[in-house]
């Protein structure tokens, strides 16, 4: 009953979508990619591989876009990020069937490159939202009590 009732919730998919940012890059950072698939296909004399990576950047955003596609009508950023994730699957599927084709690596790499700065602008845009409804509430609690101890302290004074 309480996993639903946390599925439900609006800052769901902003958390899950920081979270998956974040175990991305940390598997990155040490080194936790390895290939998944060998296409056969050549590019410069070389194989092409298939990585965690590549298939990471297509799945995640897919379910995050079904996420934010149920949401999409509570603000901006959630329709943003709805965006983002439909146009990053789109080029992250473009950068998996290159995989299968010989050559065309400098066109693979472009959609790559694409794809994973898309998935960055989804985290930032998910971590600006987390922030207006966490943080701004709090600031907004410190500047009335600054300013009632502003007038108490012209009311001492006076």
């Amino acid at each position: 009953m309480q996993l639903r009732k946390a599925v439900e919730n609006k800052m769901f998919p902003h958390l899950l979508a920081m979270f998956q940012w974040v175990f991305l890059v940390i598997s990155l950072a040490f080194n936790l990619d390895f290939s998944v698939a060998v296409t056969g296909a050549v590019a410069n004399g070389g194989l092409k591989v298939i990585m965690l990576f590549h298939l990471w950047i297509l799945f995640f955003p897919f379910v995050l876009s079904l996420l934010f596609y149920r949401i999409r009508k509570e603000g901006i950023a959630e329709r943003c990020i709805t965006a983002l994730s439909i146009m990053n699957v789109l080029f992250s599927v473009v950068n998996v069937f290159l995989y299968f084709t010989n050559d065309l690596a400098l066109l693979m790499k472009a959609t790559e490159v694409i794809a994973w700065s898309l998935f960055n602008c989804m985290f930032s845009v998910s971590m600006y939202k987390i922030s207006t409804v966490l943080l701004l509430p709090v600031l907004k609690g410190y500047v009335k009590i600054h300013k009632e101890t502003l007038h108490s302290h012209k009311r001492i004074w006076a």
